[in-house]
């Protein structure tokens, strides 16, 4: 049996549920076992991200932070197996675009993930896929990333983001009279009336971030001969 061990850079519960979806979905079978654990991380950018460079940046910056205090943790606790093997950054954003003269407001999500070359992160390659490891557990760490669909804001939510500078889960929360609905259904969730809730929405993204290890031979520089 093989373990996976996958630090989340972030305590909220939708995000934490996604990548556990996601890399059981993706890697885990009767020969991998997923292990998750979360750690409460600074993105390194602003609250409420414009963009995708700063998006992205606060994705890579979340699953940097989080394999870095998984490491510690391990560390102090003198159990280096538990380091981990791949951590993961999510990150929502929004983009401003201007179409025929007017400006709209769109919402999107980065997801990041780090992980290595090693057998352990490869270990659910596709069975067509003849990529094998150099020295057994190679550990060049590389940056792998995925963007979420985008949908338009409806005006009130806009108004309140742009204009009163509010970030989007507390704009949610007044224009929906809800309360912290970044830790439940989301935006998304209330707007396609739970069709796609937060988690979800976060889901098809990660597995597309993971895409390198599924299929390591197009991606790394080691191949099998």
């Amino acid at each position: 049996m093989t373990t996976v061990r996958v630090a989340v850079g972030s305590a909220n519960p939708c995000k934490i549920e996604a990548v556990q979806r996601a890399f059981d979905q993706m890697l885990s079978s009767d020969d991998v076992k997923i292990i998750i654990s979360s750690h409460s991380v600074p993105s390194g950018v602003a609250d409420q991200p414009f963009g995708d460079e700063e998006t992205r940046n606060g994705a890579k910056n979340r699953a940097m932070a989080a394999y870095d205090a998984a490491c510690s943790e391990a560390k102090e606790n003198n159990q280096l197996e538990d380091t981990p093997d791949f951590a993961v950054g999510l990150e929502g954003g929004l983009e401003k675009v201007v179409y025929e003269n007017h400006e709209e407001l769109w919402c999107m999500a980065w997801m990041a993930i780090v992980g290595s070359n090693s057998k352990t992160c490869t270990s659910a390659k596709a069975d067509d896929d003849d990529y094998c490891p150099v020295n057994g557990e190679s550990k060049s760490l590389t940056f792998e990333y995925a963007k979420t669909g985008s949908f338009l804001l409806p005006p009130a939510l806009c108004d309140l983001v742009l204009n009163k500078n509010m970030e989007l889960g507390h704009a949610d929360d007044v224009v929906f009279r809800r309360v912290n609905s970044k830790h439940g259904s989301g935006t998304v969730g209330v707007l396609t009336k739970g069709e796609i809730d937060r988690t979800e929405y976060y889901v098809h993204a990660l597995k597309l971030a993971l895409i390198p290890w599924i299929r390591p031979q197009l991606y790394f520089d080691s191949v099998a001969t």
